[in-house]
């Protein structure tokens, strides 16, 4: 990663020496942030996964560089715009890899999010980057305002929510108005794209909103923790820099609402341009890359997910077909409730029922009543056509008890690539598969967690589930936690992609008299979908 900072400062000195004669200064600035600030960024944003194995994507981007770099100098210094297309294609493949951590994470946490959102930006500037290489006529704009929208979207687009997202990592307590700012920064260089082409009324107005955002930005620069004070330095100069030039931004964008001069482009291309790439950006990096952008305590991507994947047909006998039964004998979904111990979970104030039935499934039988949403129920008559064909979660139309006979298989685990797997396959009355589910556990850091695969065709889908207690109830929930740092939700897995998807599903188990019973709710979009009753039952010996 270090390779590529210095190849590009290389090709930058290169740039300045063989083209000093005749630089254009707009240019040059396009050219600093391609051959410096992007590889120092990428460099600083966090690519491995939790086993210290590098996400293969980040990997192929960081390889392919020194050749990306190279088009986009040669792009102006031959004269060759064919050679930009090499750069535009690069930043789609970061914009791809933000994308990729924006699927398997999720939305939350706001900081990662904000990550996302400056990968994502580059592959904007990428476009307007070759648009006016190869003199492509966009809309109304003018050739040097085409630069100019690549040069914001290498720059603030790109650069100012990767800082808020390393902002956002330090910051603890009440964390609204750090909230409120993140998501104006994140939407803010569409917003005043939007103005600049549309309306200049809007364009005003975002960039208000949008200077209000920079100022807090510099007020928790100013009052945040650093543990270095050369970084604390840096930072609070870069952000200082920030809140005089940003001012000219309002001014400018004032007078094109009033139709007067109030600054040139001179003028502005010297503030939003040079000043800025040096007295904001260059001193916001090094000040990072001395303090370090706190990498999140929580690591997303690489969590433990089976590597089991279904065919065009599931089934009860899926497993005999695909050779994964293990000779090891499990009489329940876990070994021990108390293996899930953590400061929201305590197995000891269950009911003993619970931990019981969790333990020694096969010693009980089940009975559900399923209850579809009214405004769900035609999607779930067409789904349960596929799902009878497909022989997994073939839940049916429900409104009605219904027992479901269940066994328990053991599941070679070097196979699956989880730890002490074993399946719970379970039947409706009618002897048709309602669920072929992969069942295991996995801990990070000082909790553990549900770890439940589904095989689909060629996929899967895991559900990951975190236990809580609610008096002598268990709960457990892929709901994720407000900030976001858990592992728990459901995941569609592929050999290639894994995707958070917009579902999550909480169970409440609790025991009365001796009698258990669970209640299961589904949301997709936080709109709830599905409900399903059960009793539990001990089998009479």
């Amino acid at each position: 990663m270090k390779r590529n900072v210095v190849i590009g400062i290389i090709f930058y000195l290169l740039y300045l020496i063989i083209g000093w004669s005749q630089l254009y200064i707009v240019e040059a600035l396009v050219l600093l942030s391609v051959l410096v600030f992007v590889p120092l960024v990428f460099m600083m944003i966090d690519k491995d996964r939790r086993d210290g194995t590098t996400i293969p994507l980040a990997r192929f981007i960081s390889r392919l560089y020194p050749y990306a770099a190279l088009g986009a100098m040669l792009a102006f210094l031959a004269n060759i715009p064919v050679f930009t297309a090499v750069w535009f294609m690069y930043t789609g493949l970061i914009a791809l890899f933000g994308v990729s951590r924006l699927l398997e994470r999720g939305r939350k946490p706001l900081e990662e999010l904000s990550i996302d959102s400056g990968l994502i930006y580059l592959s904007l500037g990428g476009f307007w980057f070759f648009a006016y290489a190869a003199d492509i006529q966009v809309l109304h704009f003018t050739k040097l305002t085409i630069l100019l929208t690549a040069i914001h979207f290498h720059y603030s687009a790109f650069i100012l929510p990767i800082l808020a997202g390393f902002l956002g990592r330090k910051l603890t307590g009440n964390r609204k108005w750090y909230t409120l700012m993140t998501l104006v920064i994140i939407l803010s260089p569409l917003a005043v794209a939007i103005g600049i082409t549309y309306s200049r009324l809007i364009e005003f107005l975002a960039v208000l909103i949008y200077v209000a955002a920079l100022y807090a930005h510099g007020f928790f620069i100013f009052r945040t923790a650093f543990r270095k004070r050369a970084a604390k330095i840096l930072l609070s100069f870069s952000a200082a820099v920030l809140l005089a030039t940003i001012s000219f931004s309002l001014i400018y964008a004032y007078g094109r609402v009033q139709e007067s001069v109030t600054l040139t482009i001179s003028e502005m291309i010297f503030i939003h341009g040079t000043v800025n790439a040096f007295g904001v950006v260059l001193p916001a990096l090094v000040g990072w890359l001395i303090e370090g952008p706190d990498c999140s305590s929580h690591s997303y991507y690489g969590k433990p997910l089976s590597r089991v994947f279904g065919t065009r047909i599931i089934g009860s006998d899926f497993l005999l077909r695909k050779q994964l039964i293990d000779d090891k004998a499990y009489s329940g979904l876990i070994d021990r409730m108390k293996d899930f111990s953590s400061n929201e979970f305590d197995e000891n104030r269950l009911s003993p029922g619970i931990a019981d039935f969790y333990e020694q499934t096969e010693s009980y039988e089940l009975e559900a009543n399923i209850h579809w949403a009214a405004w769900f129920r035609p999607i779930a008559f067409i789904y349960q056509l596929i799902s009878e064909r497909i022989g997994q979660i073939h839940l049916g139309m429900g409104g009605a008890w219904e027992r479901m006979d269940g066994s328990i298989i053991g599941v070679k685990s070097e196979t699956d690539g989880r730890s002490c797997v074993r399946a719970w396959l379970r039947k409706n009355e009618s002897g048709e598969t309602i669920f072929a589910a992969l069942y295991s556990q996995h801990q990070y850091g000082n909790e553990t967690y549900m770890n439940i695969a589904l095989p689909l065709p060629y996929s899967n889908m895991t559900g990951i589930l975190k236990p809580y207690n609610d008096q002598n109830r268990l709960v457990l929930t892929s709901v994720l936690r407000k900030q976001g740092a858990g592992d728990e939700g459901i995941y569609l897995h592929t050999s290639i992609f894994t995707i958070r998807l917009p579902l999550a599903e909480t169970f409440f188990i609790k025991e009365e008299e001796g009698f258990l019973t669970a209640h299961h709710h589904m949301w997709i979009f936080g709109k709830q979908f599905l409900e399903i009753d059960y009793n539990i039952k001990k089998r009479v010996e």
